[in-house]
């Protein structure tokens, strides 16, 4: 949920800069002076015995820049910095870290406001995130801990316990429509014991209202059979209740103006089972399904298919272990972005997991495909994206010490293989992604419709898109600002590869697009690759009407 804004190059030393830096113009030992490095960094300020003290701006040789107080050397006091991408923190410093008050703006959208301590973010905070969702509360090690309220941009409110970023504890949620939720939450997810929401007790002994009953537990037919058994009030039913229909349902919890209204569970003929939030009997936010495991919630719109897409996003560029990647976590954010888009489905914040740097180690990871792949029945698709370091048979987490915590190529196979979807996507921006294939065999509601019709028509599919061959090194590029591979990937699914112009782009297009320009763009070096047992029809993306 949350992108740590990672900033590069703050700690030099004295020795390093003594060995490295040429003294360009002015005193660069006590006085102002402009001093470059080999590297291309330049200090422009106030030195005082040959160290950076007072104020100065420091360019970094990627692009970032410093400005503000150093003492010892080090950025303390109040400073900027505004890094290649053009995210800008401005705020309180100490020994090269921020520490204090400050404020994260970023370019892609967001800020945040609050209290630094060694680089991370403790205590109370405000965050207003790109997709307008809106939080303040606590903040424990730059994670949502404790107390907060989240104001959803669908108009849903959450007031109560955090922990890992997630809703954990007690907490009330408002949804848009104006029912609520109050209780305990585990991992993001209402914790109810949904066997407990209709009546308990001898039915039998209910006085039957249709006769005219005092308020309280009572027994209420309708005129095509339904039975109602549970509170009722001024004579009809209204409170807890379980409800038997003549086709064989039975509804269980709150029941209002003779429909089930509040939150409720559905136990369908068949064995099918659905629980969450109802409205005049339509279920308007899904939280259980027939699985029992919990699932996404639905909001209302005009678009609402029987396909659904689940992914999770995963960028690492600053690993504390390996070199560090320019654009990996951008990659991330705007393969994201595109999921959210038309153009990749329109998916809901409940349908997509994305994990940003110190956010994205192995046992997170992990956890994001189990949560979210569970939720997908025979007729979805997961999809599963990584943009980062990779060695051959397994990526590579931000927590890989050089020996440990890599995610093993079989590990990411097995959770697929689990998954009851109909489609499973695997595309990766790594080196050595390739080693990953042994392991696998109108109107913009319209063009929505046709989307979701056609992954429901395509034969049952697993296919496996990786940005090189197993010995191959994935290359990012300056040029670009981004990893060639997620480059051309983000093109192709925004309309380049649909050659036959039928308004979606295929899996088969979509990887003879970004073969030929990989290829082409770094002179044969990366072969991406495309294998597994898929449809070549599968739709990708479908194009926004013009």
């Amino acid at each position: 949920m949350l992108k740590s804004f990672i900033l590069p190059l703050l700690l030099f030393c004295t020795a390093v800069l003594s060995a490295q830096g040429r003294c360009q113009r002015g005193n660069c030992y006590e006085g102002e002076g402009i001093l470059r490095f080999a590297d291309g960094a330049l200090y422009t300020g106030n030195f005082k015995k040959g160290k950076f003290e007072g104020q100065g701006t420091l360019t970094y040789p990627d692009g970032s820049v410093f400005s503000g107080n150093f003492r010892n050397q080090l950025q303390s006091g109040y400073g900027t910095l505004q890094d290649a991408n053009g995210n800008l923190y401005d705020g309180m410093w100490r020994d090269g870290r921020r520490h204090g008050r400050g404020k994260v703006v970023y370019a892609a959208g967001g800020e945040i406001i609050g209290t630094w301590v060694d680089d991370r973010l403790q205590g109370e905070a405000a965050f207003a995130f790109a997709n307008r969702d809106y939080y303040v509360g606590n903040m424990v090690n730059n994670v949502m801990e404790g107390y907060g309220t989240m104001e959803f941009a669908n108009g849903d409110v959450y007031r109560g316990e955090w922990k890992q970023n997630q809703r954990n504890g007690n907490g009330r949620m408002i949804y848009a429509d104006g029912t609520e939720y109050n209780g305990e939450w585990e991992n993001g997810v209402p914790k109810v014991d949904w066997a407990t929401l209709g009546f308990i007790g001898n039915t039998a002994q209910l006085v039957n209202c249709n006769e005219g009953c005092p308020d309280g537990d009572s027994r209420y037919t309708y005129a095509d059979g339904t039975t109602f058994f549970g509170e009722t009030r001024n004579g009809t039913p209204n409170g807890k209740g379980t409800v038997i229909f003549p086709n064989g349902n039975s509804y269980h919890g709150q029941f209002h103006n003779h429909r089930p209204n509040g939150l409720g569970v559905m136990q369908y003929a068949g064995g099918e089972i659905e629980g969450g939030i109802w409205r005049d009997g339509q279920l308007y936010r899904r939280m259980y399904s027939a699985t029992g495991q919990p699932a996404a919630a639905v909001a209302s719109s005009e678009f609402d298919p029987e396909v659904k897409v689940w992914a999770v996003v995963v960028g690492c560029a600053y690993y504390q272990h390996m070199k560090t990647l320019r654009y990996t976590d951008d990659d991330a954010y705007q393969f994201y972005a595109f999921l959210k888009s038309i153009e990749g489905g329109a998916l809901s914040d409940d349908q997509v997991k994305v994990l940003i740097d110190e956010d994205a180690t192995h046992d997170n990871i992990l956890a994001a495909m189990r949560d979210t792949y569970r939720q997908a029945d025979e007729n979805d698709v997961i999809l599963f994206y990584f943009s980062g370091h990779g060695l051959p048979g397994s990526f590579l987490p931000v927590d890989y010490d050089g020996q440990a915590q890599a995610l093993a190529h079989e590990d990411v196979h097995e959770i697929l293989q689990n998954s009851r979807s109909r489609h499973k996507l695997v595309i990766a921006d790594a080196c050595h992604s390739g080693s990953l294939v042994a392991r696998g065999v109108g109107s913009n509601q319209a063009a929505l419709t046709g989307y979701y019709s056609a992954l429901t028509n395509a034969k049952a599919s697993t296919a496996l898109m990786m940005s090189s061959r197993g010995e191959e090194i994935s290359l990012e590029d300056g040029g670009l600002r981004s990893g060639v591979f997620s480059h051309y990937l983000i093109r192709g699914m925004k309309g380049e590869a649909d050659v036959n112009q039928d308004g979606m782009v295929s899996i088969q297009e979509l990887f003879n697009y970004v073969h030929r320009e990989v290829r082409g763009y770094t002179g044969n070096v990366q072969t991406p690759t495309l294998t597994g047992n898929y449809d070549e029809q599968m739709p990708i993306s479908v194009m926004r009407a013009r």
